[in-house]
């Protein structure tokens, strides 16, 4: 074989290899695309599993609680919301689903806060600074319009009267 004929068939070769190393690295980052999905989504499904978890909790301690142990459970339950709050309004939640999820039941608990007339003065008396629950204002602001149509809905639904 030539020496001519040698390289020329080295080069189909190197050429052939680099082709199948090309397509290798395609297939690689395709699969790490998909794996970063999968993490993403399993992230989202854990986050959202926590705040059920919490919700459920907070709320079932302000369900219980004694009489002094009451007011320190509600204040709980309000932090609660507005860690949520911050957490949605600043985009840290993700998944559209638990965006959702968490969006309807910031709203809902406003709503059922709203109605509870006998927790409006330990609201106030909870707004000792002008940065207290300034997340879950925030938040109610810029979904009013979702917040009185769900409020609508509850009123008009049988049960569902204030």
């Amino acid at each position: 074989m030539a020496a001519k004929d040698w390289a020329e068939s080295a080069q189909v070769a190197s050429s052939a290899i680099a082709a199948c190393g090309l397509l290798l690295a395609a297939c690689g980052l395709g699969i790490t695309a998909w794996q970063m999905r999968r993490t993403r989504r399993t992230a989202d499904l854990q986050a959202l599993q926590k705040f059920s978890e919490d919700a459920n909790k907070r709320e079932g301690a302000l369900a219980d609680a004694a009489d002094d142990r009451r007011l320190h459970a509600f204040h709980e339950f309000m932090n609660f919301l507005e860690l949520y709050a911050c957490a949605y309004n600043n985009g840290l939640v993700i998944g559209r689903g638990s965006r959702d999820i968490i969006r309807h039941k910031l709203e809902d608990s406003y709503i059922e806060l709203e109605a509870a007339k006998e927790w409006h003065p330990y609201v106030a008396g909870a707004l000792d600074r002008s940065t207290t629950f300034a997340e879950l204002a925030k938040f109610i602001q810029r979904h009013r319009k979702e917040v009185d149509q769900r409020r609508a809905e509850r009123e008009r639904l049988p049960g569902g009267a204030f």
